[in-house]
């Protein structure tokens, strides 16, 4: 066989194989409806940290299906109400697509006010606890967009990876074995959280209460543990004593500063702390810590360590209170519901799926939210397309003919953590009636925090949500 005709066969065979791996690529894509659009589509959200990402989802989207995209930035209060009253109104005014809280799932639904989401295995697109916290009475009834809960960080130039404290027991041991040298200079704080945040302070009775099942919506599943949560919240209670944080004036802001500029060892953050400490990473706004330590061994002999730590922190699960009393954290996740009163149900669906799909990779960079998407989440971020190298170099057609790829999360260890945490957290409840249970209970710890009798007021706080759900 001449070497012209083993070309030819070669350069057929890697198009066949080109045509294989399109085809492939097409069929493994998600499903997307071809809709027709009429009117406007109209997306109606209450944080204002979100702007930014749907300003920019809004633009793409009129330009994807042609069509006039508004994403508005509404009032918080009464929500559903508005959204209901536009809604049923002689001309329909309200959202076609609206982002809310798994907490106001159940208003949601018994207004009338969600569509049932019918994508195929939802669970292998965001996860089943995603789903779980988007469903309601056995549907699930909104796409997960964004999460929020919390875990543990601890700073690598004063802790070792391999001794990182599983509960805070053992951080109280760190905290009487601490010593000052050079490195440690700094440091302030030993464990500092925001003793103010609901969130935050949940784990300290999360692990003995139960929301409302599986799905948030069980109001025969709400209970307490009396006896042990009192115990975990006389601990709370007793830590006070340790580090001395004064609940009236400590805010997140000033928690995670304190955590960037090296004076905290070990901290609890939400969500938007880490993205303002992975900004504060990015822009360099750390301090300068020694490039190398010496470090006596038990023989008396003197070792000198190199020190270069990229990121400088880390993060862990939360972690549990002692050996016998454990804990639980506490999540939130947001959804996008369809309303369906909309005149365009097919393309609301098609937005939400371009809201909490397709362009949620960008949610974290633009709105410091950590997308409910966890297919998107991916290793390093894909090089520049010039710098692409791979199988026959037809990297750019491959991709032209699949219409371009979904924009991936960085999976560092941090964001791994954080959605580790999410699965193992209790998710608010949708219960009506226990909407107003976090007012109630961030009072209940703030008392508790400053000396009040700890199981009053647990005994309290429990009869208060028993004669609510009477």
């Amino acid at each position: 066989m001449t070497i012209k005709y083993q070309r030819i066969i070669a350069v057929l065979l890697v198009l066949l194989l080109g045509a294989q791996l399109v085809h492939m690529g097409l069929k493994n894509r998600p499903e997307e409806a071809e809709i027709v659009v009429d009117q406007p589509i109209l997306i109606w959200y209450t944080d204002p940290d979100i702007q930014p990402y749907m300003d920019a989802a809004a633009q793409e989207m009129a330009a994807r299906y042609q069509v006039e995209v508004r994403a508005e930035l509404v009032s918080e209060v009464d929500y559903i109400e508005n959204i209901s009253e536009q809604s049923v109104a002689e001309k329909m005014m309200g959202p076609d697509v609206y982002v809310v809280s798994s907490a106001l799932l159940e208003k949601a639904v018994l207004a009338g006010l969600t569509t049932s989401v019918d994508d195929q295995d939802p669970a292998g697109t965001y996860s089943e606890k995603a789903v779980h916290a988007m469903t309601y009475d056995g549907k699930m009834v909104a796409w997960p967009f964004y999460i929020e809960t919390c875990v543990m960080l601890y700073n690598r130039y004063y802790v070792d990876p391999e001794e990182v404290p599983s509960d805070i027991e053992d951080i109280l041991t760190y905290a009487e074995n601490f010593e000052t040298d050079d490195l440690t200079a700094g440091v302030e704080n030993i464990f500092k959280w925001n003793v103010a945040d609901v969130i935050d302070n949940y784990m300290f009775l999360g692990a003995y209460t139960d929301l409302g099942g599986p799905d948030g919506d069980n109001k025969s599943q709400v209970s307490m543990d009396l006896p042990k949560i009192t115990e975990c919240m006389s601990y709370y209670q007793s830590l006070n004593e340790f580090f001395a944080i004064d609940a009236d004036t400590v805010t997140s802001e000033e928690v995670i500063q304190g955590f960037i500029d090296g004076k905290t060892v070990f901290t609890i953050v939400n969500v938007p702390m880490l993205a303002a400490l992975d900004r504060a990473v990015k822009e360099g706004s750390l301090p300068e810590y020694p490039a190398e330590r010496t470090v006596v061994g038990e023989d008396g002999e003197e070792t000198v360590e190199s020190l270069n730590y990229e990121p400088f922190y880390q993060a862990a699960p939360l972690p549990a209170l002692t050996d016998t009393l454990d804990s639980r954290g506490l999540s939130v996740t947001n959804g996008v519901v369809v309303n369906p009163y909309s005149g365009n149900v097919d393309a609301a669906k098609a937005c939400a799926r371009y809201l909490t799909r397709d362009r949620a990779g960008k949610l974290y960079e633009e709105a410091s939210k950590l997308t409910a998407c966890r297919s998107l989440l991916g290793g390093e971020e894909a090089p520049a397309k010039e710098e692409k190298k791979s199988l026959f170099g037809y990297d750019s057609l491959y991709e032209k003919l699949l219409g371009g790829g979904e924009t991936k999360v960085p999976a560092s260890d941090a964001y791994l953590t954080v959605y580790e945490a999410y699965e193992e957290a209790a998710e608010v409840p949708k219960i009506m009636e226990l909407s107003n249970m976090w007012l109630q209970l961030e009072v209940v710890l703030a008392d508790i925090w400053r000396g009040s009798d700890a199981g009053e007021k647990v005994s309290g706080f429990a009869g208060l949500l028993a004669a609510q759900l009477d």
